[in-house]
């Protein structure tokens, strides 16, 4: 996958310079706004390398856990900058609209047409790796400009047959809609990431209810499931057993991780053997703050 987003890198940043360039020559907002929306793929594929080579750094002293969510930051950065560039341009399209300036429609047609094949040659090398969100972040950004360039296509046809100036930051608005549509599912699962929220997809009572079911346990309280990196969930826990003798209460404890390994792929996981529960109406715990 590194190999991959090397050549996306290279092939998006020679297009970006080639589309900004274009757009200023034939005064296409149509196409200065794509060109910016590839500059943040340019970036975001930038980050995803970034992060795949740090997240591989083994743990310290300082960092338990090592980079692991270093991909989460680069998704978050990603997010970011398709956020800001689709502000930028509903106010350039605005200005447009209040103060309309003569697109010229061939340059605008060719140069989407180019884009829209690149961005689906990328986009597509890059599907098998979008399961994790870093990638999958990448994936949205090239994915979206192959979308957008067919917008910006028909912006030129249109303004080549009717010559409806207006026609080319209408749908830039269009673009800008799309890229806020499609950044929002990576800043949700960003933000869930990060306050260590439940991950996606994951029901915790159907898990809870896997780790009572195993032999010799009686109740599972104090849980808690979270992501630390794109590949590594973790979940701490309670386990009362119906037999308070460590070798038996350990083979228990193994037993239900085998259960969570297995079911739910989650490999790194603390579990507390009890007899007494901490309380039987929490199942999960509440985290008491002294006042001063």
């Amino acid at each position: 996958m590194t190999g991959r987003l090397v050549v996306a890198l290279t092939l998006t940043s020679f297009f970006v310079a080639g589309e900004f360039v274009a757009g200023l020559l034939s005064h296409s907002l149509a196409l200065i706004s794509d060109a910016g929306h590839n500059l943040t793929d340019a970036l975001a594929v930038g980050f995803s390398l970034w992060a795949i080579r740090i997240s591989r750094q083994t743990p310290t002293p300082g960092k338990t856990f090592g980079y692991r969510r270093a991909g989460v930051l680069a998704a978050a950065l990603n997010a970011a900058t398709l956020v800001l560039i689709a502000l930028f341009i509903f106010y350039e399209g605005i200005r447009r609209l209040v103060q309309p300036e003569q697109v010229q429609g061939w340059p605008v047609v060719i140069v989407a047409v180019i884009a829209a094949l690149l961005n689906a040659f990328i986009a597509f090398s890059l599907k098998a790796g979008a399961e994790d969100l870093n990638v999958r972040s990448a994936f949205v950004h090239m994915l979206g400009d192959a979308v957008s360039a067919v917008g910006v296509i028909i912006a030129g046809i249109g303004i080549l047959l009717i010559g409806w100036q207006a026609l080319d930051p209408l749908v830039s608005f269009v673009i800008a809609l799309f890229i806020l549509w499609s950044s929002w599912s990576i800043l949700k699962e960003v933000v869930n990431i990060l306050m260590e929220g439940t991950p996606v997809g994951l029901n915790l009572a159907n898990v809870i209810a896997d780790m009572t079911a195993v032999p010799s346990v009686e109740s599972v309280h104090d849980v808690h499931v979270w992501t630390i990196g794109q590949d590594m969930l973790a979940l701490s826990g309670h386990v009362k057993t119906s037999n308070c003798r460590v070798s038996e209460a350990s083979q228990v404890i193994a037993d239900v991780n085998r259960v969570l390994e297995s079911k739910y792929h989650i490999v790194h996981s603390t579990l507390q053997p009890e007899c007494d529960e901490c309380d039987p109406n929490e199942q999960y715990c509440s985290l008491h703050v002294d006042k001063a």
